[in-house]
């Protein structure tokens, strides 16, 4: 019954559509006329497309398939005959369309709000990286009846992000972690100048601001930068706390989700609201504490907390997750609680004096734990004004590493290590040692037992050896810690190495561009680009082009050297033959190749016959 209304209908329309254009009832009756798309359908039937193109991994490679998909859905009223072969197409892409008798009630139409899924792979090309993106203007086609026309672009700009948090455990509210972000232009472009941002609701409700404002990332490079979460009871009553982030900018889609875990200790801290004068309490060191901020921070005397503490070889060397006993508190001044202090990130505006007061900090101990350097982030030591002593113990530690870059699994990378006393008195003799999980999961000794006078340094090194997991990074960056002599752990420091990528650009135009005789000369002009991140050369550099020679040929001198983003330019003649004129236009395909990298991508130009 439902197959004869739809036949009564469609008769009906056609039968409009012959009245209309004056044929006989007899043509009406023609299967090929039936077959073929009439006037009136459109004004029945509404074609309605939809695009989506799956971006949910970094394109940034040329040969990367570019999933989309295509939705092709009647809105109309009635519905149309789309089962023959070729009844359904997509204009603008070469898509692959099932049965329409698969969708719906599975018969031969497209019948109101049903809706046909097709889809097409597109694999990116050279020029698709030098642009930075695809664009395609699409339109379906169902017998006849076009729908709306589609732009979909997708950009070809990738951003990748990774989290790190420091401490990695927790013990009590109040508590500070600092998040280092460190976002990647993982694609094949340039981005910016822009802002890049990162999303973070654990640390705020809208994204931050990462690297300076007109901040320009080559491919591969990095931009980095910190936020700092507290500790609330809620994180506290759980075992773990992990963020979850997102990098964005340059016209890039949002980064994948990055996040770090940090779990809650074995040990927590007393509740800073239940200490009461004269009690006993147990208190887990955390990074940039020195044992007498942390007897400040309870009002003890700090050498009732040295004899308290007889576990510990030398009572001025003390390292993040050591448990002190700290006595009497409340004894010698005001019970604070921890946090003893906090990692503050230096905003816009901000003075010595005016963290001091924020913090209640003794003004010459924050200056002096910061090496008088007031930028990005520093140790406040809370509630230290007034205290009955200005000596204080800190570290500064700076990395460098050699060689800067990398090529090749086995490659060995030396890390040099510099220790500074920071603070005010001598530390030690002390071990002093670094933390660095690329080098080592457990702290390594820096040098001989040890002291060192304010201002002095110890100094070592250690070495790294290039793995595969690194090789398909564009960056390896360690992270350390210095520790020892009673001064608590240092700020973190870092190092950056970048893999060496060798690869050349090419670009070709013709002079003219048009021609009409045999013998006439064109000038093709070639420009090879150093577009990798290292010095090639000196060298030869060398043009493969069929159309010019059967062999490559030299641009340039022999022993040029290219700088990254530097050219070299050489021209080529071509004479015009019988055959071309016999042509419409002629087009050569040239590659270039020297200094180590492999051949660039094809270039070519066309010129026409006028």
């Amino acid at each position: 019954m439902t197959k004869l209304i739809r036949s009564l209908a469609l008769s009906a329309v056609i039968g409009l559509v012959l009245a209309s254009c004056n044929l006989s009832s007899t043509s009406s009756q023609n299967p090929s006329i039936i077959g073929q798309p009439t006037a009136s359908l459109p004004q029945l039937v509404k074609i309605k497309l939809t695009v989506k193109a799956d971006t949910s991994i970094p394109l940034n490679a040329v040969g990367q398939i570019i999933k989309y998909t295509y939705t092709i859905k009647n809105t109309g009223s009635t519905g149309v005959p789309a089962g023959a072969s070729g009844n359904v197409t997509v204009t603008g892409a070469t898509v692959a369309c099932p049965g329409v008798n698969t969708v719906g009630n599975k018969d031969n139409y497209l019948d109101p709000n049903e809706a046909l899924t097709c889809t097409s792979d597109y694999p990116i090309t050279q020029a698709d990286l030098d642009k930075g993106s695809v664009t395609s203007v699409t339109t379906a086609n169902v017998y006849g009846i076009l729908s709306n026309e589609v732009t979909t672009t997708v950009q070809i700009k990738a951003l990748a992000l990774t989290s790190t948090a420091n401490p990695v455990t927790y013990d009590h509210v109040g508590q500070q972690i600092i998040y280092m972000y460190v976002i990647q232009n993982s694609g094949a472009v340039s981005l910016g100048p822009t802002q890049f941002t990162v999303s973070d609701s654990h640390i705020s409700p809208a994204p931050f601001n990462c690297g300076d404002a007109n901040t320009s990332l080559a491919p591969n490079a990095t931009v980095t930068c910190f936020a700092t979460y507290t500790i609330t009871q809620a994180d506290l009553n759980a075992v773990s706390v992990t963020n979850t982030a997102t990098a964005s900018g340059g016209g890039a889609e949002p980064s994948q989700s990055a996040s770090a875990t940090i779990n809650k200790s074995n040990i927590v801290q007393s509740n800073p609201s239940n200490l009461a004068p004269g009690s006993t309490v147990q208190h887990k060191v955390v990074a940039g504490e020195w044992l007498w901020q942390i007897a400040r921070c309870y009002g003890a005397d700090p050498n009732k907390v040295i004899q308290a503490n007889p576990q510990l070889a030398d009572p001025s060397q003390i390292s993040p997750d050591t448990t002190l006993t700290v006595p009497n508190i409340g004894s010698v001044g005001t019970i604070y609680g921890p946090p003893c202090v906090v990692i503050y990130t230096v905003q816009s505006g901000d003075t010595w004096n005016s963290i001091a007061q924020q913090y209640n900090a003794d003004l010459v101990v924050l200056q002096k734990v910061n090496s008088g350097v007031l930028s990005n982030q520093i140790i406040v030591p809370r509630n230290s004004a007034g205290g009955a002593s200005t000596v204080f113990r800190a570290l500064t530690l700076t990395t460098a590493a050699n060689p800067l870059t990398y090529s090749q699994v086995g490659q060995q990378i030396t890390y040099t290590y510099v220790i500074k006393n920071s603070g005010n008195i001598t530390l030690g003799p002390a071990q002093f040692t670094v933390s660095d999980s690329l080098i080592s999961p457990t702290p390594f000794n820096c040098g001989a037992n040890t002291s060192l006078a304010p201002n002095s340094t110890v100094t070592c090194t250690a070495t790294y050896t290039i793995t595969l997991a690194d090789l398909n990074l564009a960056a390896v960056t360690n992270l350390a810690i210095a520790s020892g002599g009673g001064a608590g752990s240092s700020q973190s420091a870092s190092a950056t190495i970048n893999k060496v990528v060798k690869a050349l650009t090419l670009t070709t135009a013709a002079n003219p561009s048009t021609y009409n005789q045999v013998g006439q000369q064109i000038i093709y002009t070639y420009v090879i680009k150093n577009s990798g991140t290292v010095n090639l050369g000196p060298a030869q550099f060398t043009v493969s082009d069929g159309h010019i020679s059967p062999a490559p040929f030299n641009c340039g001198d022999a022993n040029m050297s290219l700088a990254p983003n530097a050219t070299v330019t050489c021209t080529a003649t071509y004479t015009i033959t019988q055959a071309d004129l016999n042509a419409v236009s002629v087009t050569n395909t040239a590659t270039a190749s020297g200094g180590g990298a492999g051949p660039s991508q094809s270039a070519s130009a066309t010129i026409n016959k006028q």
